[in-house]
């Protein structure tokens, strides 16, 4: 105990002003962790601590470079976010697949979304260039949307010649040699996410990250007290979980856990929240954090993913991974 509010003492001058000691004073130290709790629950909290920070292309806890790719102008840019500011490190133009969403192998179309840059590595074929960075497609949303194919990489041309399909790719990204040379200099693959989009740009505003983070945190809260009809209500009426399971049968199979009334331990590090372009035009975005998970019957830490969409200040989990 002594330890956790240590921890909160030290955040409080972050937090909105409040007498704190007073609050220990006439209910000790349990009311102090209550009352920033309650504070760091709620919407304003987070607009007041993001209201100079530049969220446009999302927020992350950590430094992150995004790859981010216009197919519509042809355009690829890498964008650093740290410590709450963005900053253009790389521009080239790069040639893409057919407009248009993925859905099929052999489309020869990019596919729209987020995804992660999963290996850096040399292509076995000399007409794929010198250098290769290979893409998750398909994602979990994409495969829960029933698309399908693979190998899409941002690599560069080919080392014998010339291209003969200089205006398209079979659904990759591609650039120039010596230009492939200078994007592998700027990015670091392991912590570099591809933000690939058509038409327009999809952009966070602060009100959206407020919401998303205090939304997730609320989310924890009801699922750390097993309030189970409070949770539920933070799932989309079109809810899939990972493996396909209907939200029906995920709202059964939660009851039957939290029947069970486990203490649980559940703490959330390492915030990555990034609008997810669709050419639905939904506010879209994909929520990844570390997960620290323990009770009784299970235990978990690891990377957790969500996509949640937003109806105006309320958020709603559509995949959970």
């Amino acid at each position: 105990m002594k330890k956790i509010l240590f921890f909160f003492i030290a955040l409080a001058p972050c937090l909105f002003a409040q007498n704190y000691e007073e609050i220990y004073l006439k209910n000790g130290p349990s009311a102090v962790i209550e009352a920033i709790e309650k504070n760091i629950l709620s919407k304003d909290y987070w607009l007041n601590k993001l209201k100079d920070k530049d969220v446009r292309y999302g927020y992350y806890d950590n430094e992150i470079l995004l790859s981010v790719v216009d197919k519509t102008d042809k355009e690829l840019e890498v964008i650093s976010y740290k410590d709450g500011g963005t900053k253009k490190l790389f521009s080239s133009s790069v040639i893409v697949g057919k407009n248009g969403d993925k859905l099929l192998e052999g489309d020869l179309k990019t596919p729209v979304g987020v995804y992660q840059l999963t290996r850096r590595f040399t292509p076995n074929d000399r007409y794929l260039g010198p250098l290769a960075f290979s893409l998750s497609y398909p994602n979990l949303l994409d495969k829960l949307a029933k698309r399908n194919g693979s190998g899409i990489w941002i690599h560069g041309y080919p080392l014998d010649g010339q291209r003969t399909d200089e205006l398209k790719t079979k659904g990759c990204v591609a650039m120039q040699n010596d230009i492939l040379m200078k994007f592998d200099e700027v990015i670091d693959h392991k912590k570099t996410l591809a933000f690939i989009y058509e038409d327009k740009r999809p952009e966070a505003s602060v009100n959206d990250i407020a919401v998303i983070i205090s939304g997730i945190l609320n989310w924890k809260k009801t699922w750390s007290e097993s309030d189970i009809d409070s949770y539920l209500k933070f799932y989309d009426k079109d809810f899939e979980r990972y493996d396909g399971m209907s939200l029906e049968n995920f709202k059964n199979m939660k009851r039957a856990i939290f029947s069970k009334k486990e203490k649980k331990h559940i703490a959330f590090s390492n915030f990555l929240i990034t609008p997810y372009p669709n050419l639905k035009n939904d506010k879209l975005f994909r929520v990844s954090f570390y997960e620290d998970y323990a009770a009784d019957t299970h235990k978990f830490a690891g990377q957790k993913t969500l996509y949640v969409k937003l109806y105006g200040d309320e958020m709603k989990i559509f995949i959970e991974e």
